[in-house]
């Protein structure tokens, strides 16, 4: 699967053992007064025309299962209140607020948040090999839910039931199914990890948070069941600025920057990386502002969706999601998404199937899948801008989110008339037309 980032950082995350990608997310969403922390992909503005997007043959129907005990299909949270100014009460936490979910098969995942402790707030870990009907608590990291400069981690990757990592300030990982976990130093912040062909991805920052510097970043890899991280030779960029993405299918392996310039690299043994060009619209007299790359997303080698972003103001971007089948050598625009949000995170679990996520006074899913000519909205959440998480799938049918992840909602929970619903799991088993709550993790 993928994770992308954004302008604080992102990633595109786990698809599965053999899919899998890093972040392409911004970090922070400022809505109504409040910064919510997490955001998936950068995208808000006024729309521009796009070509229609080319047909594709429609994808196979999919199985659908009832959801575990303890869900329900309400997909819709309403607020219950206008949020004010932060008051001084102290943050309570009831039951378990999710921050990151990775799933390795479709019934095989793990769920990273935050719940009460003696200390106020702790680092958790859960995992279900039943699809999200049972969980049982694992080990966390010994450090807390990822903040500024607080050394915490906030983002997870598993890469198989035993090989994972947690990182944000710090990076820690484990071989042994989250019995225990060790710090891994790769000189800077990780801020994308992916895997796939048993190799494992990690896109680092040019240094630590606490040291503002002006360096390039780097992708580094390791076999999965190791700690041999090398750096790969060729790939650069201002990883801790602006969006990007991090992308693992099989061998293949792509990444999507955009700073300091527009990039789009593919490399079909994740050692050797060439160029694509970038197919986000250059400025124009009829639009002076370049769009930039914001997101990627990959269902196999062959098949890949970007997004990327315009100009932004009042809680929406123009947004543009192209979709290649051939490597990203030639792209075909989709119909142009809705204005309204701030990011566009993607992903992209079948050749013919794009989802896209954005946020701003509420929080949407957009979907399209041929043969539809416009996208439909299976999730619209209205909370205030909260965001989501780790928009992936693990195969054409099952896939995640995370709803108001846990860095967003304990900036707001303390508020007079927080909205209910956040830090919650959320699953589709139809290719992300239907989703449904887990609520059972506490």
């Amino acid at each position: 699967m993928n994770r992308d980032g954004g302008s604080g950082g992102a990633i595109h995350k786990a698809r599965g053992a053999c899919r899998t990608a890093a972040v392409d997310t911004p970090r922070l969403f400022v809505t109504a007064g409040v910064v919510v922390a997490l955001v998936l992909l950068a995208g808000c503005g006024t729309s521009k025309t796009l070509a229609s997007s080319t047909t594709v043959p429609p994808l196979s129907a999919t199985r659908t299962t009832q959801p575990p005990e303890g869900g329900s299909r309400t997909t819709v949270t309403p607020s219950t209140g206008p949020i004010t100014s932060p008051t001084t009460i102290p943050l309570k936490i009831s039951g378990f607020l999710a921050q990151s979910v990775s799933f390795v098969t479709a019934n095989d995942g793990f769920v990273m948040g935050m719940v009460a402790c003696p200390n106020g707030a702790c680092l958790a870990l859960r995992h279900t090999v039943d699809r999200g009907t049972s969980w049982t608590s694992l080990a966390p990291p010994p450090i807390p839910l990822g903040q500024a400069n607080n050394g915490g981690v906030d983002e997870m990757h598993f890469a198989d039931a035993m090989d994972g990592w947690a990182f944000g300030d710090t990076s820690w990982a484990t071989h042994d199914g989250a019995q225990h976990w060790h710090q891994v130093n790769l000189g800077g912040i990780v801020v994308a990890m992916a895997s796939g062909a048993g190799e494992a991805y990690a896109l680092v920052g040019p240094c630590a948070s606490t040291s503002p510097c002006s360096g390039s970043g780097h992708l580094f890899r390791s076999p999965v069941g190791q700690d041999s991280w090398t750096q790969v030779p060729g790939v650069s960029g201002r990883f801790d600025q602006g969006q990007y993405s991090l992308v693992v299918e099989g061998r293949t392996v792509f990444l999507l920057a955009a700073f300091p310039s527009p990039q789009l690299l593919t490399s079909s043994d994740g050692i050797h990386f060439s160029s694509l060009a970038v197919p986000c619209s250059p400025a124009s007299a009829v639009e002076p502002q370049a769009f930039l790359p914001g997101s990627l997303a990959a269902s196999d080698p062959s098949d890949l969706a970007v997004a990327c972003l315009g100009g932004a103001g009042a809680g929406s971007q123009m947004k543009q999601v192209l979709v290649s089948h051939d490597g990203g050598h030639t792209f075909q625009a989709l119909p142009d998404p809705q204005m309204g949000g701030d990011g566009a995170k993607l992903a992209m679990p079948a050749p013919t199937t794009v989802l896209l996520a954005t946020a701003s006074a509420g929080t949407t899913v957009f979907r399209i899948a041929s043969p539809d000519s416009a996208w439909t909205t299976p999730l619209f959440f209205a909370d205030e801008g909260a965001g989501l998480s780790d928009l992936e799938f693990v195969d054409p049918a099952n896939g995640a989110l995370i709803h108001g992840p846990a860095t967003a909602a304990r900036s707001i929970l303390g508020l007079p008339n927080p909205p209910p619903g956040l830090g919650e799991l959320y699953l589709t088993d139809s290719g992300g037309s239907t989703w449904f709550p887990v609520n059972n993790l506490s």
